[in-house]
């Protein structure tokens, strides 16, 4: 077995990345590099893939496709290390292929793929912190860039909807049927710092990278490696004011506004009644949940810079 495996998501960008998946084959061939290739069959299968890889041994588990595929990737190898200390020593790769790409983004990583292969055959890494959910009922899973909930998590759902358009149109078009559809502000109650703050929640985004949404910065201080989330918290406002915020976002100018506040802390717990739709690195964690906790892991993970 070879010490370095590509897991490849041949429905990335809603399978329109067939072309970016053969370049990136060919360029992988003729890179020098020793590697094998699992194709994904299945939700959940580039995490069975990698979590096996890890107990093996594995050295590098490289992700080619979106966030998606890198959320899965990151949780079969940390599901690998629960338990130990320090970080697993199989490294994560990328092969930004997806439609978002918001890790790599929001790394310096989205340059391309022969930058990704010079990156790869370099070898250089880097060790960055990853965020740990425990909702109230189910397992807890891990995330490496973004979770939140409310508007962004409902947005997330409508973007999974979207077949015929590509890239960050999907995030746009979702976001704007979203403000126009869905308008939920349930009560509350958000415990971070030793303190609560109780109130109607539109969104709060829980980020450990500064990009998510395909290119919004939502968090535009945020840093991988400082072992700290930095939140975005929106309160109820109009239809219209969340239309005017689209491109402050897009561009991280909506920090100061009046119905936004942002703070950092190293843990957060979510408590609602009336429960909110869920998601992290743009995958579904649940459409009512209720309760669930969030909490960084310093110096967790390891990846190819």
């Amino acid at each position: 077995m070879s010490s370095t495996i590509v897991i490849l998501n041949p429905h990335a960008n809603r399978g329109d990345s067939k072309h970016k998946i053969d370049a990136g084959l060919q360029a992988l061939s003729h890179s020098w590099l020793d590697f094998d290739v699992e194709l994904t069959e299945h939700q959940g299968h580039a995490a069975e893939i990698s979590e096996q890889a890890t107990r093996d041994g594995i050295d590098i588990i490289v992700a080619a496709g979106g966030d998606g595929t890198v959320n899965e990737v990151a949780n079969g190898i940390l599901r690998a290390w629960e338990g130990k200390e320090g970080h697993a020593p199989t490294a994560l790769g990328l092969l930004p292929i997806g439609s978002g790409n918001d890790f790599a983004g929001g790394l310096g990583l989205d340059r391309g793929l022969q930058d990704a292969i010079d990156r790869l055959r370099r070898g250089q890494t880097r060790v960055i912190d990853v965020g740990c959910i425990e909702p109230a009922s189910e397992p807890s899973r891990y995330f490496v860039n973004a979770m939140g909930g409310g508007l962004d998590a409902r947005i997330n759902i409508e973007a999974h909807k979207i077949k015929r358009l590509r890239g960050s149109a999907i995030y746009l078009v979702a976001i704007i049927k979203t403000i126009l559809i869905y308008y939920r502000t349930p009560q509350t109650t958000l415990r971070f710092d030793d303190g609560a703050i109780v109130f109607p929640m539109l969104m709060t985004l829980v980020a450990n990278g500064p990009r998510l949404g395909g290119g919004f910065i939502c968090a535009p201080d945020a840093n991988h490696s400082d072992g700290l989330f930095d939140l975005c918290i929106v309160r109820k406002t109009t239809r219209l004011d969340m239309l005017r915020m689209i491109p402050k976002f897009m561009k991280g100018k909506h920090v100061g506004h009046p119905k936004i506040t942002m703070a950092r802390t190293s843990s957060i717990e979510f408590d609602c009644a009336d429960g909110i739709p869920s998601q992290a690195d743009g995958e579904v964690i649940g459409n009512h949940v209720k309760f669930m906790k969030v909490s960084i892991i310093p110096d967790r993970l390891k990846i190819i810079v």
